[in-house]
């Protein structure tokens, strides 16, 4: 009988996976040599010159793991990755004060995870729950009229920024703000400053099941989950930075998406982190960290949001965004990940190519995946017009929000939190821009 080509495939497979697994082990046996020279270097280096001399030679990661070869004790009694008391515990820390300073390849802190590690969030977004309830009872007693919040999260190291997030609103008679926080010190001394504060630090401490195995990555899977269970609700919430300012009121351009466009009115809307790029789906990269959810619409719409900041912290957990060298905001790439995979649309026949001198708001929609119709707005640049995370942002009038940029990028594998250096060269920035205001 003659062979179909169906029953010959089985066999091509094998031969190309073979194929594929000795060529796989050929680079591995080449990358595991190269690894051993570099550590037998390392070796003599340390033998022959100071650790100085070593460290510039070698990551400080291989240095360590040689160290008990070479005869050097093994890193022990690092310094704690966070403290809030400084000055022979005298004094309270200044704000990154009591985290310690890593470069990029000298890092030598690991960070672990539980054998039984949880792959999906440990709660979900239930306004309801023992983990929510207090959220959603702070936002109906500072809500007015509206229902919309603003929120943001803060740990130790951002009490102050929060307050001054805090006085920026308040200066336009707003009441409508929540400070989420992530440790007692820090609802502590909101509470003394009159700041609307929820204590969130038991719902942050459940992601140490997970593998968001960093301080700043359960931050920002924390604030997500967080803001979806005020949508949820019912609320409309603006979930913005601690370094977000508001510089002139943000209500009547919010309700114009969430309450005046009736029928047409969005699911979510996130501010631009860039300016024109021309990149498909929209044009302009989106800043997952200054977003607009709707929570005052029909239950399926609700449900669907609620969805939508579930998924994207899901898909931010994904091993592979954990690893990858900005695994620091491996939530916002998760986010971004997720909107393109659903394959999203422009609407009203708005191209690619006409968002570079778009000066107003847009539209786009959902067409594949789990979430298809979801309608996530793109916020015109005059809600948000501080791309830069480093150099400087120009001050452009009419901006409702404005973001410092630091002067220098500081890229550091690994981290945890933020040093001193950082917040130091932030206010700074702040100061010098007109945003700070305590």
């Amino acid at each position: 009988m003659r062979t179909s080509p169906a029953h010959k495939s089985p066999r091509g497979l094998f031969v190309g996976s073979a194929f594929f697994f000795i060529a796989d082990s050929a680079v591995l046996a080449v990358a595991t040599r190269r690894r051993e020279r570099r550590l037998a270097s390392c070796v003599v280096s340390l033998a022959t010159n100071s650790l100085h001399t070593t460290r510039a030679m070698c990551p400080l990661t291989a240095v360590l793991a040689i160290w008990p070869i070479a005869g050097v004790p093994a890193a022990t009694n690092l310094p704690p990755l966070h403290r809030t008391a400084c000055g022979d515990g005298t004094r309270a820390c200044r704000p990154g004060e009591g985290n310690p300073s890593v470069t990029h390849s000298d890092n030598p802190y690991e960070f672990g995870f539980p054998t039984d590690f949880l792959k999906t969030p440990p709660h979900s977004p239930d306004p309801t729950s023992p983990q929510y309830a207090p959220l959603v009872a702070a936002a109906e007693a500072v809500k007015g009229h509206h229902r919309l919040i603003y929120m943001c999260v803060a740990d130790f190291d951002f009490r102050e920024l929060a307050k001054n997030w805090h006085r920026a609103i308040q200066r336009f008679g707003l009441s409508n703000a929540i400070v989420y926080s992530l440790d007692p010190e820090t609802q502590a001394y909101l509470a003394a400053a009159e700041v609307p504060a929820v204590d969130g630090s038991a719902n942050l401490a459940a992601w140490n099941r997970t593998r968001l195995g960093r301080h700043m990555q359960r931050v920002d899977a924390e604030k997500h989950i967080a803001a979806a269970a005020l949508a949820a609700a019912g609320f409309d919430v603006l979930l913005t930075d601690t370094t977000h300012v508001m510089t002139r009121d943000a209500t009547p351009v919010l309700h114009a998406f969430t309450k005046d466009a009736g029928t047409q009115a969005l699911d979510a809307a996130v501010a631009r982190s860039t300016r024109w790029n021309g990149r498909p789906p929209l044009g302009v990269g989106l800043a997952w960290n200054l977003v607009l959810l709707r929570g005052t619409s029909r239950p399926e719409e609700r449900e669907r949001v609620v969805r939508w900041q579930v998924a994207g912290v899901q898909k931010g957990m994904i091993d592979f965004y954990l690893r990858w060298w900005n695994g620091n905001h491996c939530i916002n790439n998760g986010f971004g990940k997720l909107w393109g995979d659903c394959n999203p649309t422009l609407e009203a026949n708005v191209t690619i190519a006409a968002m570079a001198t778009r000066d107003g708001s847009v539209a786009a929609t959902c067409r594949a995946g789990g979430l298809a119709g979801l309608r996530l707005g793109v916020l015109p640049p005059s809600f948000f017009d501080s791309p830069n995370l480093y150099g400087r942002n120009e001050p452009v009038a009419g901006t409702l929000f404005g973001r410092s940029a630091k002067p220098a990028q500081r890229d550091r594998l690994r981290l945890d939190r933020y040093d001193e250096q950082d917040f130091v060269e932030l206010y700074a920035a702040m100061k010098a821009d007109g945003l700070w205001l305590l």
